[in-house]
C-alpha cells in the first residue's frame, strides 16, 4: 500500500481491519490461525484542520458585492456553508432540517434537533443572518427539508467554486504522513490544486464553527455542549488545539507592546 502512495491513515485502517477480521476468526468461530495479528501496529496521522478565519466568515456573510458574482446555484451553496460554519451541524444533519426545526420564542429564533450521528440534542439560538437564511430557503411544507436535496460530490464541488470567486487563492502546503515520516503534499504541475479554496469542502463548515466559537472567546464546555463533543473527545481537543495558536499569536502582540517601553 505504501509503494501505491497510500498514507499512514489509509494503511493503518486496512491493518485494522484486518485485525479485526482474524480475531473474529479466532473467538467467534473457533478457527484457530495464531495470534501474529496482535503484532500488526495501526499506524494513525493527524491530517490537518483547514477552516476560515473569522475574517473570512464575516466577508461570505456581509459582503454584498463578492454575491453579485455568484451564480443562484453557488448562491444556495454559499448560505448552506454559512449555516454550517455558525451552527456547527454536521452536514448530514443540515440537510435534514425542516421547519419545525426552528422556533421562535419571546422575539427570539432557536435551531433544536437531535443529531443523525451521536444522538444528542442541541438548541442553538439563531443570529439574524442564519435567521435571514432560513427564510430566504423555507419551504411551504414542514415535511419537507429547508435546503432540499444535493450530492456531496455537487455540494464540494460548488463550494470549491465559491471559494474561488470569494478570493480564498492563497497557495498552502498540505503534509501528510508514510511510516511515521511527514511528507509535504503538493502537485507542481497544477498550482490550483494547492490553494485554500480547493480544500474547502463540507467538513469545514463544523471546524469552522467550532473554531470560531473558541477564538472568539467562547468558554470550551459551552462549545463542547453545542457541538455535542463528550468531554473526553479527542476529535474535540484538535480545536482547541488550532485556537490556542491562534490565542498564543494574539497574546504575544499584546506581550510585544507591554516589553518596549
Amino acid at each position: 500500500m505504501y509503494k501505491k502512495g497510500c498514507h499512514d491513515n489509509y494503511v493503518g485502517a486496512n491493518i485494522k481491519v484486518i485485525r479485526v477480521f482474524f480475531n473474529y476468526l479466532k473467538n467467534d468461530k473457533d478457527f484457530y490461525t495464531g495470534d501474529f495479528q496482535r503484532l500488526f501496529y495501526v499506524r494513525k496521522e493527524e491530517i490537518d484542520i483547514f477552516v476560515l478565519s473569522p475574517e473570512q466568515l464575516k466577508f461570505l456573510i456581509h459582503d454584498k458585492a463578492f454575491e453579485t458574482q455568484l451564480l443562484p446555484s453557488e448562491h444556495r451553496i454559499k448560505d448552506i456553508f454559512v449555516f454550517g460554519c455558525t451552527t456547527g451541524l454536521r452536514y448530514s444533519d443540515i440537510f435534514l432540517l425542516t421547519n419545525k426545526n426552528f422556533e421562535l420564542q419571546d422575539g427570539e429564533w432557536y435551531l433544536k434537533l437531535k443529531s443523525l450521528k451521536t444522538k444528542t440534542f442541541s438548541y442553538i439560538k439563531l443570529p439574524n443572518y442564519a435567521i435571514a437564511i432560513f427564510q430566504k430557503h423555507q419551504p411551504k411544507s414542514d415535511k419537507t427539508p429547508v435546503f432540499g436535496k444535493i450530492s456531496l460530490f455537487n455540494f464540494n464541488k460548488t463550494l470549491k467554486k465559491v471559494g474561488e470567486k470569494a478570493g480564498f487563492t492563497t497557495v498552502i502546503e498540505v503534509s501528510r504522513e508514510k511510516q511515521g515520516k511527514t511528507q509535504k503534499i503538493t502537485k507542481k504541475t497544477d498550482i490550483t490544486q494547492n490553494r485554500f479554496c480547493d480544500k474547502m469542502s463540507s467538513h469545514m463548515m463544523r471546524r469552522t464553527a467550532i473554531t470560531t466559537m473558541l477564538i472568539l472567546g467562547m468558554p470550551e464546555h459551552l462549545v463542547r455542549k453545542i457541538s455535542g463533543h463528550s468531554h473526553s473527545s479527542s476529535s474535540f481537543n484538535r480545536y482547541v488545539h488550532y485556537a490556542q495558536a491562534y490565542m498564543d499569536k494574539e497574546i504575544s502582540k499584546v506581550h510585544s507592546k507591554l516589553e518596549s517601553y
